[in-house]
C-alpha cells in the first residue's frame, strides 16, 4: 500500500515539473536562443545581491536583466524571503510587472539561483 502511495506522489511531482517546464518564461522575456547576453558588472552585482536574499525551502525567485540596446544595464527581481515557510509562485510575473510598469525591456536571466541564459560581463 505504501509503495502505491510513493508511486502516486512520484507521478504527481513529475507532472508538476513537466508543467512548470512547459510554462516557461513569457515570450517577451526570452533572449534569442544560442545568443550570449552581455551584462555589465553592475548587473552582476545586482544578481549577487538577489542571491543573498533567496530563501525558503523552494528558493523561488526570478532575476530579470534590464536591457539598453544590446547590453543588460540593470536588474529587477522577485524572491522568496528566507523567513518564509512557503512561497507561492509567480516570481517571474512579479518581476516582469516591475519592468512593464517602468516601460523597460527585460530578459529572464535566472529562475531561483539557476542562470538560464549564456552571458558575458562587459563594461562600456
Amino acid at each position: 500500500m505504501q509503495f502505491l502511495h510513493i508511486i502516486k506522489r512520484t507521478a504527481a511531482v513529475t507532472a508538476a515539473i513537466a508543467l512548470l517546464a512547459a510554462c516557461g518564461a513569457p515570450p517577451s522575456l526570452r533572449y534569442p536562443e544560442g545568443a550570449t547576453l552581455q551584462i555589465t558588472s553592475k548587473v552582476w552585482g545586482f544578481y549577487q545581491e538577489y542571491l543573498t536574499k533567496q530563501g525558503g525551502v523552494r528558493k523561488d525567485g526570478a532575476f530579470l536583466v534590464v536591457m539598453m540596446g544590446d547590453v543588460g544595464v540593470s536588474g529587477r527581481y522577485s524572491y522568496c524571503s528566507p523567513t518564509a515557510d512557503y512561497c507561492t509562485g509567480g516570481s517571474i510575473n512579479l518581476a516582469n510587472s516591475m519592468c512593464i510598469e517602468e516601460h523597460l525591456k527585460c530578459v529572464l536571466f535566472a529562475r531561483g539561483p539557476q542562470i538560464v541564459v549564456p552571458y558575458k560581463i562587459v563594461d562600456k
